[in-house]
């Protein structure tokens, strides 16, 4: 396989071109035919020969890329097939994104309050009524209240749990305030696309409809589509930030730790040369964010959990 054209038409979106030899279309074609269910007609032969020649012989070209030019990718590949026949071979083109020149203005000192929902009256009387029933029932006033006491502050230490983790995550979207530069214009185009998604399936999940929506926000669609943009955008910011940080603190895993996680990795698999960069940033990402936690401030929830009517 051989590298023909690379270029970025602005910083950070990477475009490449590629080729494969009619002996190397051939050999991939031969595998599929000798595969289980082999495709019948020529062309979903010759599309399922293109794409399995790309996933064994585009790892090299990939990681000289990134040797050669110094770069950072992001994204996975996403890959085009320019031409192709089966006496000549074919070619393709890849675009991918990788991480722009970016400045981090500051990544410690944050602070961030965890904030726990307030827990229902309904919430708490369910709770009882499932797992505390017959006890409530043997209890006189002062046994009642205490058992809701209790109950309550269950519910709270985990719902506790659950604002810490949320509060971890905001220093990650207070960090992405901090990376300070341009970047490529589809990337956050596609980040906004996949955040709105998020929302559609959140709306979807709870039976909300987005006019009611955006009726409690006071909001019109513009607005509402211009926030999430800014959000979208910033969690971005925050994403690529972690890795800004990773390189200035040196915490990249070494070799034979990424080769370690990749033995063991569940998740779905493209070529090697981008799968070891996907787990080599995962885990620079996370002692980023650690070490970002560990630099800032959590302020602490209030001591005694909050019951209200609704929330």
């Amino acid at each position: 396989m051989k590298l023909e054209h690379f270029g970025m038409p602005e910083p950070g979106d990477c475009r490449v071109v590629f080729s494969a030899s009619a002996e190397e279309l051939e050999a991939a074609v031969q595998a599929e035919q000798a595969a289980p269910d082999a495709p019948k007609e020529e062309e979903d032969l010759l599309t399922a020969a293109v794409n399995r020649a790309i996933l064994e012989g585009f790892s090299p070209l990939f990681a000289q890329l990134m040797e050669e030019h110094r770069l950072v990718p992001v994204t996975d590949p996403d890959f085009e097939l320019l031409a192709v026949n089966r006496a000549e071979g074919f070619r393709a083109g890849a675009e991918f994104f990788c991480l722009p020149p970016l400045e981090l203005e500051r990544y410690t000192g944050f602070v961030q309050p965890i904030r726990p929902r307030p827990i229902r009256k309904l919430t708490l009387e369910l709770e009882i009524n499932r797992h505390h029933g017959d006890e409530d029932r043997a209890a006189d006033e002062a046994g009642k209240k205490a058992l809701r006491d209790r109950v309550a502050r269950e519910i709270y230490k985990t719902r506790c749990a659950q604002a810490e983790t949320l509060a971890e995550r905001e220093l990650v979207y207070q960090l992405g305030g901090e990376v300070k530069g341009a970047l490529p214009k589809q990337l956050v185009a596609g980040n906004y696309f996949a955040e709105q998604r998020e929302f559609n399936l959140r709306m979807q999940a709870n039976n909300i409809n987005f006019d009611q929506y955006l009726k409690v926000q006071g909001q019109t669609v513009e607005q509402f589509r211009a926030e999430l943009h800014a959000q979208a955008e910033q969690k971005l910011r925050g994403r690529l930030g972690l890795l800004l940080v990773a390189e200035t603190e040196h915490l990249w895993p070494t070799e034979a730790e990424v080769q370690a996680a990749l033995e063991g990795w569940n998740g779905e698999r493209t070529f090697p040369s981008n799968d070891k960069r996907k787990l080599r940033q995962g885990i620079a990402s996370q002692r980023a964010a650690a070490f970002v936690r560990a630099h800032s401030t959590l302020t602490p929830p209030p001591e005694e959990p909050v019951v209200v009517e609704a929330v």
